[in-house]
Order: C-alpha cells, then sequence, then structure tokens
C-alpha cells in the first residue's frame, strides 16, 4: 500500500511538472505575424555604389595606436561628403566635434519630442595591400561588388544614412522629431577623442535622445545555434572590456642553480589555472534572444529555454562547446600575450602575462579580478587592471519600448519579414558614450549576410554587394521617417 502511495505521488509529480513546463513553453512562444514587405525609396545603386567608392578611397586609418587622426584623409573625406550630399549640408546643421569628428542635426517640427540618432564611425583599420585581390584604398567596383576597407566597417553604414538623408529632403520630408547623426573619428581606437565628446556635448547641452541604432548585429543564417533561416539581430547591450597583467617577481640567478619555482613557472600555473575555471556561464542571458526568435526555433529549443530551470544542465552542456554561444552566456577568458625571461641560461626576475575579460551583463569588473584572485590561489601573482583597459557592461535595452518595437517592424518591412531578436554583442562600439543621455540603445547593421562574409570586417578582400548598399539606404530612409514621427509605432507605413 505504502508503495502504491509512493507511485501515485510521483506520477502526480511528474504530471503537474509536465503541466508546468507546457503552460511555460506556451507564455514563452512568440508568433510576430507578418508585416508587408515595402518599396521604399528609389535608390540608384550605381550611384550610391560610387559614393561608398569615394568614401574608402579617403584613407582615414589612425596614425597610432592612439587613434591620432590623419588630418589630409578626414579633411579630403569632409570634402567629399559635402560635395556629394549639398541638400544635407544646406538643410541640416553640421558640427565639426574636436577637429574631426561629425554632428549633423536634422531639427524637427516639434521641438517637444526627444530626439533620435542615427550612428557610424568615419576611421577604418590599416590592411596590407600585397594580400588584397583589389588595393584596399581604391575604392575598386568590380563583379557587383564595393571592394575596399571599410565598406563592411563602417563605412556603408555612413553612406547609407547621408544617402537617405538627401533622397529624403529632395522629396522634401521634415521630421516632426529632431533627428542627429552622430558620426565619430576613432571607434577603432576607443572612441574617446570623437563620440566619447559627442556624448559629453549632449549631455551638457541637457539633451536627453529616445533612442540611437549603431553598428551591430545583422541579418544571416546561424546566428544563433539550431536555428535555420535567416535572423536578424539587434544588439540591446554589449559586453564590457577588461584587461589585465598577471605579475610575478622571483630573484634571478643561473640556470645551473635553479630554485624549485621560477617567476615564468609560477605564473604558468597560474593561468592554467585561470583558463580552466572560466567564469560561471548564465543561460538565462539568452533567453530574450530566443524568445524573440520565437516559433522560427525547433520547439525542443522553445521548450528548453522557456524551462531554464529544468533544462539549463542540458543546454549548458550543448552551448558551451559553440564558441560565440559559450561567450553569449558567460564572461569570456582570453590569454594573449606573455613575457619571462631573455636568455636561455639565466633565471629571469620577473614574468607577466596579459589577459583580456569580455565581461556579460551582470558580471562586474570587481566580479572578474575577485574570481582570478580565487581560482589562483597564489599571493605571489599581482593582479593589475591595465589603465584605460576597461569598462563595465552596458545597460540592457528594453525590448518594450516604441523605438524597439517600431526599429523591429522597419527591419520586417525592408527585409521582408526575417524573426528579429535582441543579443548582447561580443564586441564593442561606441555606443558605450551615450548610455548617460540615452535609455534605448541598440545596434543593428542593416545588410544581409552569409557565410562569405565571415572575416572580411578588419579582414583581407573587404567588400559588400552593391545591392546591399541599396537595401541600406532603403533601410535607413524607412527608418528617419518612422523615428522622426511623433508616434514610432504609427511612423511611416
Amino acid at each position: 500500500m505504502l508503495l502504491l502511495r509512493i507511485v501515485e505521488i510521483i506520477i502526480l509529480i511528474l504530471l503537474l511538472t509536465t503541466l508546468y513546463v507546457v503552460i511555460r513553453t506556451i507564455l514563452f512562444q512568440r508568433s510576430m505575424g507578418s508585416v508587408e514587405k515595402i518599396e521604399g525609396i528609389q535608390v540608384d545603386e550605381q550611384k550610391v555604389a560610387e559614393h561608398l567608392a569615394a568614401s574608402v578611397r579617403c584613407k582615414t586609418v589612425p596614425l597610432d595606436e592612439k587613434g591620432t587622426p590623419d588630418p589630409e584623409a578626414f579633411a579630403q573625406l569632409h570634402k567629399m561628403l559635402e560635395e556629394t550630399y549639398p541638400l544635407v549640408h544646406q538643410k541640416l546643421r553640421r558640427e565639426l566635434v574636436n577637429g574631426y569628428s561629425l554632428v549633423y542635426i536634422w531639427q524637427g517640427s516639434r521641438a517637444d519630442l526627444e530626439p533620435v540618432m542615427l550612428m557610424a564611425h568615419q576611421d577604418v583599420v590599416s590592411a596590407d595591400p600585397t594580400e588584397w585581390t583589389h588595393p584596399p584604398f581604391e575604392g575598386k567596383i568590380i563583379d557587383g561588388f564595393v571592394w575596399g576597407r571599410g565598406t563592411l566597417d563602417i563605412k556603408n553604414q555612413l553612406i547609407g544614412i547621408m544617402d537617405a538623408a538627401e533622397a529624403l529632403l529632395k522629396q522634401g520630408f521634415r521630421p516632426e522629431r529632431t533627428i542627429i547623426f552622430g558620426l565619430g573619428h576613432d571607434e577603432e581606437t576607443g572612441g574617446v577623442n570623437g563620440c566619447k565628446v559627442i556624448g559629453q556635448m549632449l549631455k551638457e547641452r541637457n539633451v536627453r535622445l529616445a533612442g540611437i541604432v549603431d553598428e551591430g548585429g545583422g541579418i544571416m543564417e546561424g546566428l544563433a545555434a539550431g536555428v535555420r533561416g535567416k535572423l536578424a539581430l539587434v544588439g540591446s547591450s554589449e559586453k564590457g572590456y577588461l584587461t589585465v597583467e598577471f605579475s610575478v617577481k622571483s630573484a634571478p640567478g643561473h640556470s645551473s642553480t635553479p630554485p624549485k619555482q621560477t617567476a615564468i613557472g609560477i605564473l604558468s600555473r597560474a593561468m592554467t589555472r585561470l583558463e580552466s575555471h572560466p567564469m560561471p556561464t548564465h543561460v538565462r542571458s539568452l533567453r530574450p534572444l530566443y524568445h524573440g526568435i520565437g516559433k522560427a526555433a525547433p520547439l525542443y529549443i522553445q521548450v528548453a529555454f522557456a524551462n531554464v530551470w529544468l533544462f539549463g544542465p542540458f543546454l549548458r552542456r550543448w552551448l558551451v562547446p559553440l564558441p560565440e554561444m559559450n561567450a553569449s552566456i558567460r564572461t569570456t577568458t582570453a590569454l594573449t600575450i606573455i613575457n619571462g625571461g631573455v636568455e636561455d641560461n639565466t633565471i629571469p626576475a620577473d614574468a607577466k602575462a596579459i589577459v583580456n575579460f569580455r565581461l556579460l551583463p551582470g558580471d562586474t569588473i570587481a566580479d572578474v579580478l575577485w574570481h582570478a584572485k580565487k581560482v589562483i590561489k597564489d599571493e605571489r601573482v599581482h593582479i593589475t587592471p591595465v589603465e584605460g583597459k576597461f569598462n563595465e557592461a552596458l545597460p540592457v535595452s528594453s525590448t518594450n519600448t516604441s523605438e524597439y518595437m517600431s526599429l523591429a517592424k522597419v527591419i520586417r518591412q525592408v527585409f521582408d519579414n526575417p524573426p528579429v531578436a535582441p543579443y548582447t554583442m561580443l564586441g564593442g562600439t561606441d555606443c558605450q558614450h551615450f548610455v548617460p543621455v540615452c535609455d534605448n540603445i541598440y545596434r543593428f547593421t542593416s545588410l544581409v549576410m552569409d557565410e562569405s562574409f565571415a572575416g572580411l570586417e578588419h579582414g583581407i578582400d573587404e567588400r559588400i554587394p552593391i545591392e546591399g548598399m541599396a537595401c541600406m539606404v532603403k533601410f535607413y530612409a524607412q527608418l528617419m521617417q518612422v523615428w522622426g514621427a511623433k508616434d514610432m509605432m504609427k511612423g511611416k507605413e
């Protein structure tokens, strides 16, 4: 009788658990429906391609690691923008910030509405021309592509914004809400002399922004593990950054009479422990992504993410071996530099290693430093954050705002209804400098990509399809009309 009672209780628990899992899955599931694809403004693909090619020929590469700009290159780019977009320079107020960054203010008809800002950066990274199919700074238009450094990161976005604004001005469009273009000049080296100054300027003017769109996720297959088909990912946050020096000092000497442990040995053991004991995973951080994807994800994935309390260990086992997904659920640890010793017969007096951590929102710099000290467990290893090489993870912007929902709608209108979902960017952008003046910061690059784009940003043979640039112009024109309206959710249908 007792055994039967136990079996009944077990069956009841299983039934209740199953019911709870089903209910949570139903509540988690999301069907976006569909919106009507728009034609958008008329775009001359060849002209847009020529504009991007002209910007590529302006070699806006920093002169040094500090991001010192090349005055001649930026003067060339600014002149090109003035000549190519006459209406933008007639109708919008242009401000030169700190010598090289650009701010354009498109004054709206309603001064009571908070402005919005669209962003891009003018600077690009260097490129070795000997390795390229077509020279990286000649802006060649060949085989349906614009080739050159910056065509993906991120002069495409700069030209997309400017071409869209020029086209709308020709149509006589004026926004109700003020639209600002924020074009920094040193994003690739941290943005401290560009967008950081722009952010401070807006704060001093008591400007509060309703929303920001900067570079970020795009539209591509394979962006989320287990999901087939194209997805549009919008960065709602970005990971923090922390570079730490680990150093050990010991008595120098001759290699013929070595001590029990050398500085190199002590440091090596510490680095091994640090690498083999990573920061803990947070599988729940992916729930917003898979909730946004909704029914485009297989049912088993929807069930698992709706019930992380039950399926968390299985999800963790699945996701951790996948590098990008692993980086999306934890603060990562990367050993990047190690130095110690200069002669083969001399025991060095010190050894140093540099480790870069990328902080998941929810983890702090203090958490990482405490974790490193705990797992190394050796007072001989000194732990020091590198000056100027750290910032906390950025706040997570809401997806329940009119700014996000209208942005998602525009993406679906222009790109024919891909699922749109939020995610945390693994890299950094200039967005960090605008947190004090904006809550709704989103990161999206309006380009459909496939596996052929892998490694092109900052890599060899960077290029963009001409038709992709035309779609980018249409996207920005539609977004300007929607975000420029008093009611973003009505906006431009």
